[in-house]
């Protein structure tokens, strides 16, 4: 997991360097799949905020993930930041990000207490159901024609 956390930060500070915005994305495992990329912006409105994450939660359900990896940009600290959630733990990195020049710092390892507990109740449990609506729900926002991008991971 360690592996797959860091490959991620580097993703996000290389989009931070290339002056572009980080979209919050998800790197969902599914065992015996490339793993899927799931890129859904995550806006101010908490309402809006809760329901894309329930659809995101949704998703691993409706497709078997054993774990994933949540990378986005954060404002306070200034940081790229990447949590890794899986049936056995939970672990999460940030690098602090510099803007005059642009650079960024170290990597930091988080505490489980520095972590909280809103991404870890993200990944659902082993059979979880989903309902019909739901599954309409994911086909419209992450089929192909959806609002939210799915990419197959490359390994």
């Amino acid at each position: 997991m360690r592996d797959v956390i860091l490959e991620e930060l580097r993703f996000s500070l290389a989009i931070v360097l290339s002056r572009e915005e980080v979209v919050p994305r998800f790197r969902i495992m599914v065992p015996g799949t490339p793993d899927y990329i799931v890129f859904v912006p995550l806006p101010d409105d908490v309402a809006q905020r809760q329901w894309r994450m329930q659809l995101v939660s949704a998703f691993m359900a409706w497709k078997g993930a054993s774990g994933f990896v949540k990378s986005s940009e954060l404002v306070t600290p200034d940081s790229v930041v990447s949590v890794g959630v899986t049936r056995g733990g939970v672990a999460a990195a940030l690098r602090l990000l510099l803007r005059k020049p642009l650079s960024a710092g170290q990597i930091t390892w988080l505490s489980r207490d520095q972590i909280g507990d809103e991404i870890p109740a993200l990944l659902p449990p082993v059979g979880a159901t989903i309902e019909a609506a739901m599954i309409a729900d994911l086909e419209r926002v992450f089929g192909p024609q959806g609002e939210f991008t799915v990419e197959r991971a490359a390994h």
